[in-house]
């Protein structure tokens, strides 16, 4: 998180996205976008996230469901405790953080915040209340490299074990490797719904900007055509390079484990490419 990071770095963010809004408040003829990002998990949200910041003007609202400050506030109104773990949302008790969230993204709804940003299911309440004012976008990787990612991450913070096959034998592991089976069937637990990979692609399917990781020029110039604003996506929050955590074996284990999650990715590379004629021919 920007406030984390040492005072240079934090001020230079910081100065980017507040140069960028006040170059859009003094063009009040430019067309401001509702749109909602969905952010998934260690898929390049970070820079993405700060990138749509600065396309909105000083005189609109931006409604940020800040990752740690909403899994703190779920735990102070779930157990009375000011704990950022006991409802994280790759953990037993995750569905109260996105329930959080959800209201949250309503009241910036109700409110009319031009940018809603955060690690939000795809609900259906979402859709009811949003998706006829706002563009739901989104920004993916390929599903096993976010879920190494992902475990080098939550090994860093100490709530995954340093040995991969006890990982990968973890409800910890079946969170990270059904991100995508989660976040778009709006489900925290979808395990428990068989008709949760069909929810999914259907919500996919309805998405109005999907984007790759491997191809942001791709995605700032998709973003432009459909919403107006250009996109300056610096590089944050990139991990540490390094050796791959996993052996040949346990590779094969993540690719089985994330199967409707890459069944997910195919199905929105396809998504994305029947959106590009669509948008050229309008």
């Amino acid at each position: 998180m920007a406030r984390e990071l040492p005072f240079a770095e934090r001020n230079l963010r910081r100065a980017r996205v507040y140069s960028g809004r006040l170059i859009r408040a003094a063009s009040p003829a430019a067309r401001v976008p509702r749109v909602i990002f969905f952010h998934m998990p260690k898929c390049g949200g970070t820079s993405l996230s700060e990138a749509l910041y600065a396309t909105v003007p000083l005189s609109e609202r931006i409604g940020v469901l800040d990752a740690r400050s909403t899994r703190r506030a779920a735990a102070m109104m779930a157990a009375c405790r000011d704990d950022p773990w006991l409802c994280h949302e790759d953990l037993g008790r995750g569905a109260e953080v996105f329930a959080l969230r959800e209201a949250l993204a309503l009241q910036h709804i109700a409110w009319d915040s031009a940018l809603i940003h955060g690690h939000l299911l795809c609900s259906d309440r979402l859709e009811a209340f949003a998706h006829q004012r706002y563009g739901f976008v989104t920004l993916l990787r390929d599903p096993v490299e976010r879920m190494v990612s992902n475990y080098l991450m939550a090994r860093r913070a100490g709530i995954a074990p340093e040995d991969p096959d006890a990982y990968l034998d973890s409800p910890l592991a079946r969170h990270h490797a059904q991100v995508y089976l989660r976040y778009f069937s709006g489900l925290a637990e979808p395990g428990e719904v068989p008709q949760a990979p069909r929810l999914a692609a259907e919500r996919l399917a309805r998405f109005d900007l999907i984007g790759f990781l491997d191809d942001l020029d791709g995605f700032a110039a998709a973003y432009r055509a459909r919403f107006g604003p250009a996109l300056r996506i610096h590089s944050y929050n990139r991990a540490p390079s390094g050796d791959s955590p996993f052996s040949a074996s346990q590779m094969a284990r993540a690719s089985e484990l994330c199967a409707e999650d890459v069944a997910l990715f195919e199905a929105a590379r396809a998504v994305a490419e029947a959106i590009a004629p669509a948008r050229e021919a309008g």
